[in-house]
């Protein structure tokens, strides 16, 4: 990886903020049962060519590398609540796959369609300090013993991705659909590098985007709308590029995924200062109906499923729910559907003029 300059005040906020969570997830690890996942559910999903059902199972881990490690992980992710620092060993996350997997196993051989599989943790899947070997050739076994699941998704850091790791993937898995999620977030190195502190290049990003084509293996962009320190203009601007350069490399799919207020991070120390708001909703609307067009969806899904949406901590509009969950509808129509047609309707609201003031 190379080396990279951060700006050091906002880097050393960031490694304080984190260093102070570390300790209170700590004292509340004991607790933890450490046998079952975070949070586990079933519901419609956008499948690579059709709608079919997803199952995501959150695993708890000891957490992320970049995370624990001396540069304080991102600036807007909180997962590290979720972890068990100290230690969470193989057999503990075969046991939470498991409990996830039965409860749910009925549901997916009884449905006649096809379904999606996705494995979060509080970083890399493929990262064997978080995630053993053992374990994950575990998961990737039950997951090829399923006729009913089709595609099979993780989450990684490019560094991760290496010919090891894709061999073991596509020796267990020759018949599934496989695709990475990366955490890119912009293709600005800037506003990655500076405000979000991720830690990478684009161009680390499209080494390990190459190797997983060289294993026919898919790479899911994640894009991070309105990092901290952007206006809500600039975060359109700054998502639509990069919308339209991954489209032009021809990435498997784009998950956008707007900022939600997580505990213990720099974002939400921004939002208690007044200094940061969760973005519109009417924002992603305009981003994608001004990044797509119909053609594009040959080779790209796009996916958009906020977290915390319409809540203040998340994207929303005005505190009028019916207005929220409008136009969060339209999104999530589209994103099932992936016809652009659906990013037409415009429920109006009187809130849709302080939003536009809001852009001058």
């Amino acid at each position: 990886m190379n080396q990279i300059n951060k700006q050091p005040i906002i880097q050393e906020k960031i490694r304080k903020i984190r260093q102070d969570i570390i300790k209170k997830v700590k004292i509340r690890s004991p607790n933890n049962d450490l046998n079952k996942p975070v949070y586990f559910w079933t519901k419609p999903d956008r499948l690579l060519n059709e709608v079919g059902n997803e199952l995501t199972i959150i695993l708890r881990t000891r957490g992320c590398e970049w995370a624990l490690g001396d540069n304080g992980g991102c600036s807007m992710c909180g997962y590290i609540s979720d972890a068990n620092i100290d230690h969470v060993n193989s057999q503990n996350i075969i046991n939470q796959f498991d409990f996830a997997f039965k409860n749910s196993l009925d549901k997916i051989q009884s449905d006649t369609g096809q379904w999606i599989i996705k494995i979060f943790n509080s970083g890399s899947f493929l990262d064997d300090t978080e995630m053993p070997k053992t374990a994950r050739e575990y998961i990737y076994k039950k997951v090829a013993q399923t006729k009913n699941i089709k595609e099979f998704v993780i989450e990684s850091r490019p560094e991760y991705l290496n010919h090891e790791n894709l061999d073991e993937v596509k020796k267990f898995l020759p018949n599934k659909y496989v695709e990475v999620g990366i955490g890119l977030e912009t293709v600005n190195d800037y506003i990655r590098i500076n405000y979000i502190n991720k830690g990478f290049k684009f161009n680390d990003f499209q080494e390990a985007l190459n190797l997983c084509r060289e294993y026919k293996i898919g790479v899911k962009a994640y894009l991070l709308f309105k990092p901290p320190f952007l206006s809500e203009q600039a975060a359109i601007d700054d998502c639509k590029k990069s919308i339209k350069k991954l489209l032009e490399i021809k990435i498997n799919s784009i998950s956008i995924n707007p900022v939600n207020i997580q505990k213990g991070t720099l974002v939400e120390y921004l939002w208690f200062q007044n200094r940061y708001r969760p973005p519109w909703i009417y924002s992603i609307i305009t981003c994608l109906n001004e990044s797509l067009q119909e053609k594009e969806f040959k080779t790209t899904r796009i996916l958009c499923d906020p977290s915390g949406a319409g809540t203040n901590r998340g994207v929303h509009n005005c505190l009028n729910s019916d207005c929220n969950k409008q136009n969060l509808k339209i999104i999530s129509n589209f994103t099932l559907s992936q016809d652009v047609n659906e990013l037409n309707y415009s429920p109006q609201c009187f809130c849709k003029k302080q939003y536009e003031l809001n852009l001058l």
